[in-house]
């Protein structure tokens, strides 16, 4: 089968003829349709986080159909269109009981991290992780489950958020965007916070009642005179660097919650003063559970979040849509189209 593979740290992708995975008696092959390019992705290539043995194939944003089923697998069947959740858990440590299991004690590995994924025209996966898709629920979209709308799902459950309260979402992209959707389907007042212009213009569009740019002169005080009393409610953090959750952090009201979920290596100089006197929360919010999964896939079907598509590239435009994101010119989430759309 033809496959992206790296091999190495800051190496080009190269696509190349690898063997096709061999499934056990409890695991599923699932002929690969589309996935969805993530930022985690860079961080593989850079060697910033989750550095996998080599040659490896990413890939944690795929959906497809099933070609075989293992021996004792029983629910699931051949032909079905499914996606997967990434996490291949314990399912009996304190986390996995208790429906985290994103945060597994004793994770064995994270389809298209640190296992082989859905850069290739086959992955297998357990069929314990698999979901199949609705029938409105396309594979583009039905992918960005595993990692993109599942984070953007766990985030607003982590945040506890309450209608008629402000919450402001900094990094407007694609995570950002669907959480400006289900915010405003929860009945909160949502401020969109991007550099890029489309972006801002996508987030208006999404239901943000005001969108802004942070180099805009006043941006903090303006946000702030938005939200009423003494700032926003919550703010979440999508990018990920010292200076976005400085400026998520700074328009908080007193006891206000900062979510963060973008992941970058950049270190922030939060206050402790203002965190202790102001009584901050900050709250980490990682990926999400399989029920998060199962109801990110409801939450689509419904309409409720539509993803927002910035471009779709063939296997062997893997590198580009790399280069485009490392850019900052993409907007939305980039698909690989591993097989032609039918």
């Amino acid at each position: 089968m033809k496959a992206a593979v790296l091999a190495g740290l800051q190496q080009p992708f190269r696509v190349a003829e690898v063997a096709v995975p061999e499934i056990g008696p409890e695991e599923v092959l699932i002929a690969t349709e589309t996935c969805g390019i993530c930022r985690t992705d860079l961080h593989i290539q850079d060697g910033l986080a989750y550095i996998p043995a080599f040659p490896h194939v990413p890939g944690h944003e795929p959906a497809g159909h099933i070609a075989a089923v293992g021996e004792r697998v029983q629910r699931l069947r051949v032909g079905q269109r499914v996606t997967t959740h990434l996490f291949l858990t314990c399912g009996c440590c304190r986390f996995c009981r208790t429906g985290h299991d994103a945060q597994c004690a004793r994770v064995g590995g994270i389809i298209g991290v640190t296992q082989h994924g859905g850069f290739a025209e086959y992955f297998k996966a357990p069929a314990r992780n698999v979901l199949p898709l609705p029938d409105a629920v396309s594979f583009e979209t039905g992918g960005l489950v595993s990692c993109g709308v599942i984070t953007a799902v766990h985030a607003y459950r982590r945040s506890q958020v309450k209608a008629q309260e402000v919450a402001v979402v900094v990094g407007a992209g694609g995570i950002g965007l669907m959480l400006v959707q289900l915010l405003q389907h929860a009945g909160l007042r949502v401020v969109a916070v991007s550099r890029s212009e489309e972006n801002l213009g996508s987030a208006r569009s999404a239901g943000a009642s005001l969108a802004i740019s942070p180099a805009a002169p006043e941006a903090v005080d303006r946000i702030r005179t938005f939200a009423g009393e003494d700032g926003a409610d919550c703010a979440f953090d999508c990018v990920g660097t010292a200076a976005t959750m400085e400026f998520a952090a700074s328009v908080l009201r007193r006891m206000g919650k900062l979510v963060v979920i973008g992941e970058e290596p950049e270190h922030a100089k939060l206050d402790t003063i203002q965190i202790a006197q102001r009584e901050l929360e900050i709250i980490g919010s990682r990926n999400g559970s399989i029920q998060d999964a199962s109801d990110a896939l409801a939450w689509l079907d419904a309409g409720v979040i539509q993803p927002q598509i910035g471009g779709r590239f063939p296997l062997e435009g893997l590198n580009e849509a790399l280069h485009l994101m490392r850019s900052g010119a993409s907007h939305g989430r980039l698909i690989l189209q591993i097989r032609p759309q039918r």
